[in-house]
């Protein structure tokens, strides 16, 4: 069952993004060091500096290998809205301006997980399938501040189901 768990988070993700993309894609090529932000910049991609992306904070992203891409996505917080803390950690998302780029993490206790989806690769990446490691220096109530390296991520392309390999390096500065 372990081992179920990434593919399945695979699968959500690949369905989210589908939903996402569904109001107007900007087409399906791979942008380069650009982040996917379809045809209007995204002000969280725009601004620099860790954390600085929005009210709430932001997640600033690295992939590398079979696909290069990177940017700032805006943490998205209600209260008692998407992004919520339960019990020992978040379930925190962040997007960006056209919501066609995501950023999942779960940062609760023994359930660390994170995932990556934009339209052209879906990345799932978890401590024991995908080599990451969550070191975080703030995982509480008001906010989650650390990072998250995955050497070997389960990744696809979206579209195809091809598998792909990169490597992720994720930056987050959450807080509520």
């Amino acid at each position: 069952m372990r081992h179920l768990r990434p593919y399945l988070a695979l699968l959500a993700i690949a369905a989210m993004t589908a939903a996402c993309s569904a109001g107007g894609s900007s087409g399906g090529e791979l942008q380069g060091d650009q982040p996917s932000t379809g045809s209007q910049p995204s002000q969280a991609a725009a601004s620099s500096g860790g954390g600085g992306g929005g009210a709430n904070g932001s997640a600033t992203y690295e992939i590398t290998g079979d696909a290069t891409k990177s940017g700032e996505l805006v943490f998205t917080f209600i209260n008692g809205g998407i992004s919520q803390f339960i019990d020992t950690g978040w379930v925190a998302y962040f997007y960006s301006e056209n919501q066609q780029t995501i950023i999942q993490i779960n940062s609760q206790t023994g359930t660390d997980i994170v995932n990556f989806a934009d339209g052209e690769i879906l990345v799932v990446g978890t401590a024991e399938e995908g080599g990451c490691t969550f070191d975080y220096s703030q995982n509480d109530s008001s906010g989650l501040k650390g990072t998250i390296d995955c050497s070997a991520p389960l990744a696809s392309k979206a579209t195809t189901g091809e598998q792909i390999h990169v490597k992720l390096h994720v930056t987050v500065d959450a807080h509520t």
